[in-house]
């Protein structure tokens, strides 16, 4: 059993503890040294722990695998209380809760790692995804990008643009990203 990650190419940015996903291509067709690998947990209700899925098995037995669990998850979750998600703890322990004990709702915190074989538990919580921008001059946060698909689109985080050439970000600029719930 894995947890569903997405591939992009990027680099992670760190200041102030805090950290941030320069986006450089959202769909690679290739892994190279600026792949990084995107894991989006499940919230829980109430304690609000993190559940990173790996697959979910609805009421008549069906497994959903892959990026289309969010899709599912979002369309059909609530209508399916009794769905069960397996996947893994923040810790790195298998798990398995019913659809009934997530939070339908929050935005997905974002994990980033740096092996697609990693476990969840060597992942590191990203708060901003940094767009680079040939027009402009100075980082300015803007709104999600219209364009984005889940789980990316649910994601946890602030969006900026930044100029192309930066090459650092001001991690003093950062609110805390909306929680959605």
């Amino acid at each position: 059993m894995k947890a569903v990650s997405w591939h992009v190419h990027g680099q992670l940015w760190v200041g102030n503890g805090r950290l941030a996903l320069l986006l450089s291509d959202l769909k690679p067709q290739t892994e190279t040294a600026v792949s990084l690998y995107l894991r989006f947990p499940f919230v829980t209700l109430g304690r609000e722990e993190h559940i990173f899925p790996a697959f979910i098995l609805d009421d008549w037995g069906n497994e959903i695998r892959g990026l289309k669990l969010y899709e599912w998850f979002a369309e059909f979750g609530e209508q399916f209380p009794r769905a069960e998600i397996f996947g893994y703890e923040r810790n790195g322990e298998p798990t398995q809760c019913f659809a009934r004990a997530l939070e339908f709702y929050a935005r997905l915190p974002l994990y980033v790692y740096t092996d697609r074989r990693a476990g969840v538990e060597t992942g590191v919580l990203t708060e901003a995804i940094l767009l680079p921008t040939p027009e402009i001059t100075a980082p300015v946060q803007v709104k999600r990008p219209s364009d984005l698909v889940r789980p990316l689109s649910q994601a946890r985080v602030t969006w900026w643009q930044i100029p192309s050439n930066a090459s650092s970000f001001d991690f003093s600029l950062l609110a805390p990203p909306d929680p959605g719930i």
